[in-house]
């Protein structure tokens, strides 16, 4: 009885209209206080306080501030012209171009809103003068940008790694081949409907001199990825000390290298990070105390045994809990669904066998895939703010993109080492 009402609780909550770290707070409130009286209210305040103080997740507003950098100071178009260079030429030329991007942009931000909303301006724009459509230039920005936090750096991994104890090395390592996989799934459908929709193919291969100017102009962009993942995996710095050097890098980029980040651009940077970081750690601060209601009162353990009961094969269960996670995901924010979810589904997960780093790709997988379905994609919004159309007509398009993510989903989730090879190659366990 208790579950059912933590649970509805929430979800009523967010229903009516509250923000998610409000509703996760309220109901802490109201269960604690009508379980053991209001003298419980000090583990809240205490809980509270230490879920915002992991030393990991610092690197969140590192890794926020060095997107928001390369958005305002130049790196963004340079890497769109790179990815142009390199398959441009095909049919359907600009929306592989968008995919591309993405993937070369993942390796610096770490976020699929940040993507979407510096890269997808300037991929829109530039397939809508092509003579793309609107609608499929904005499902392509949308479905494209969910490669950022898969590919690392990546802010969820960070979160979940913080969260559950897992080395987010490891995470990190772990996104690398379903970051490319993802990629490879969107060009594949790419390609079929540019052969059915017979759409153009982009310019010819420019002069040697000029192909080798674009890339030396982006060569100080493109260098930022490879330099954030070896001072991680060369023992030079933890990953949150690499998110310092990614925003640092950025900055100097933007503002030396480039000269496209003013004094003015870079407040306006600092602000808007400092918004989007009070944002995430509010969820994570509330969410604590949240998270210690569903183990004090063994929720986790009683939705394990109805679990194991409906079946005591972990292929099943895996099953039901993808299923579980892409219907949250049509309804709720992605961090809120991390930090409501793992509580709950770790121990079960850990009961199966399947290794937590393991479980933390499949479940960012997820919550990318709910970040382009409606009605709460938050992808979807912000593509549909910048390509002026509706949600509705967005939606129309996306679908066979949502089925080829889906389908690699289940890839990943019962072909473990597409995950986990590489971690396990370089020696990376699962202790943080």
């Amino acid at each position: 009885m208790l579950i059912s009402a933590v649970l509805l609780g929430v979800c009523f909550a967010i229903l009516i209209g509250l923000p998610i770290a409000v509703a996760l707070g309220l109901v802490a409130i109201f269960t604690m206080v009508a379980t053991a009286g209001p003298d419980l209210l000090v583990i809240f305040v205490q809980r509270t306080y230490a879920g915002t103080t992991s030393f990991p997740l610092l690197a969140i507003p590192f890794f926020v501030l060095a997107g928001n950098l390369m958005n305002v100071g130049g790196t963004t178009e340079r890497i769109f012209q790179v990815a142009q260079l390199c398959v441009g030429r095909i049919r359907g030329g600009l929306a592989h171009v968008n995919v591309v991007g993405s993937v070369i942009f993942a390796g610096m931000s770490g976020s699929a809103v940040a993507d979407a909303a510096g890269m997808g301006v300037i991929e829109h724009r530039a397939m809508t003068k092509a003579g793309y459509t609107g609608r499929f230039a904005a499902t392509i920005t949308a479905v494209s940008s969910t490669i950022g936090p898969i590919i690392p750096p990546s802010i969820p991994f960070v979160i979940y790694g913080s969260l559950a104890n897992v080395s987010v090395g490891a995470l990190f390592l772990a996104g690398i081949i379903p970051g490319l996989l993802m990629a490879v799934a969107m060009m594949a459908v790419i390609a079929v409907c540019a052969k059915r929709m017979n759409l153009p193919r982009g310019d010819a291969l420019p002069p040697l001199r000029v192909a080798a100017g674009t890339i030396a102009r982006a060569a100080p962009a493109l260098l930022l990825p490879p330099t954030i993942l070896l001072v991680i995996f060369a023992g030079i710095a933890t990953p949150t000390e690499a998110a310092v050097v990614a925003a640092a890098y950025a900055f100097v980029l933007g503002r030396y290298v480039y000269r496209e980040l003013d004094w003015s651009a870079t407040l306006d940077v600092l602000w808007d990070t400092a918004r989007q970081t009070a944002q995430v750690m509010f969820i994570i601060a509330l969410a604590a105390p949240f998270g210690w209601v569903l183990i004090q009162q063994q929720i986790p353990n009683a939705i394990l045994t109805a679990f194991l009961g409906m079946s005591s094969e972990p292929w099943v269960i895996l099953l039901i809990i993808n299923a579980v996670l892409l219907i949250l995901g049509m309804f709720i924010e992605g961090i809120a669904i991390m930090i409501i979810a793992y509580p709950v589904l770790l121990p079960i997960i850990v009961k199966i066998g399947v290794d937590p780093v393991h479980f933390g790709v499949i479940l960012v997988l997820n919550i990318m895939i709910g970040l382009i379905t409606p009605p709460v994609g938050l992808c979807l919004y912000v593509v549909a703010g910048i390509a002026k159309i509706s949600i509705a007509e967005i939606t129309r398009e996306i679908w066979p993109y949502v089925l080829a993510l889906i389908a690699l989903l289940m890839l990943i989730t019962y072909v473990p080492a597409l995950s986990l090879w590489l971690p396990h190659t370089l020696g990376y366990g699962i202790a943080r």
